[in-house]
C-alpha cells in the first residue's frame, strides 16, 4: 500500500464517530460504559474491513444508490445521456506493477459515475463493455456514447438489444482515407 491509501484509510476511520447510532449498531460498535459515546473501531479494524470488501460490488451498490436518489428528468430533458470511457489511474499500481485501468459509465447530465470495472491485465475495454453496462439499470431510450474502441458489432448489438441508442466515434487511418478518395480527418 502507498502512503496515499494509508492516509485515506486513516481519514475514513476518523469519520466513524460521526456515523448515525443505527449504523454503529449494525457494525457492532458497542456503547462504552466508562467513556461517553461508543467504543469505536481502530484504524486497523477499518483497514481490515475495507480489505475484505469486493470493490466491484461496492461500486455497483453505490452507483445504483446514487442513481436512485437523483431526480429523473421530465419533458424535453428526459433524454438520458451516458458516456463510456476507460482511463488508467495515475500513481496507482497493482502488486505486480501493472497500472490500474478502469472502464466507467458516466451520466452526462449529473456527472455521476454509475458504474466502473477494473479492466484486467489480460483483457481490454471491449470485453468489459457489456458487463459494465449490465450493471446499469434503465438503458431503454438512453443515448450511450463511446470512443472508437467500442465501434464493434457486438457492442452495437448489445446496446440495441437493451433498447438504447448509440453514438460512437470512429477513426479512419490515412491509408484508408487515401484509398476511399477522402481527405485525412483532423487529429
Amino acid at each position: 500500500m502507498t502512503p496515499v491509501s494509508w492516509r485515506s484509510v486513516i481519514e475514513q476511520s476518523k469519520e466513524v464517530p460521526g456515523l448515525p447510532a443505527h449504523v454503529l449498531d449494525q457494525v457492532g460498535a458497542r456503547p462504552d460504559l466508562i467513556l461517553p459515546g461508543r467504543a469505536l473501531p481502530a484504524e486497523t479494524t477499518v483497514r481490515r474491513l475495507l480489505a475484505h470488501i469486493d470493490g466491484d460490488v461496492l461500486d455497483r451498490v453505490v452507483g445504483r444508490w446514487l442513481a436512485d436518489r437523483h431526480p429523473k428528468p421530465t419533458g424535453t430533458a428526459a433524454l438520458r445521456g451516458l458516456a463510456v470511457d476507460g482511463n488508467s489511474l495515475r500513481g496507482a499500481a497493482k502488486a505486480e506493477g501493472w497500472k490500474i485501468h478502469l472502464l466507467a459509465v458516466l451520466e452526462r447530465t449529473t456527472g455521476l459515475v454509475l458504474a466502473q470495472l477494473d479492466v484486467g491485465e489480460k483483457t481490454n475495454e471491449i470485453t468489459c463493455f457489456q458487463p459494465l453496462l449490465d450493471t446499469v439499470a434503465g438503458l431503454v431510450g438512453a443515448v450511450v456514447t463511446s470512443d472508437a474502441m467500442h465501434t464493434q458489432r457486438e457492442c452495437v448489438d448489445y446496446l440495441l438489444g437493451r433498447g438504447a441508442h448509440y453514438m460512437q466515434s470512429s477513426r479512419v487511418s490515412a491509408t484508408a482515407a487515401r484509398r476511399s478518395g477522402g481527405a485525412r480527418p483532423p487529429p
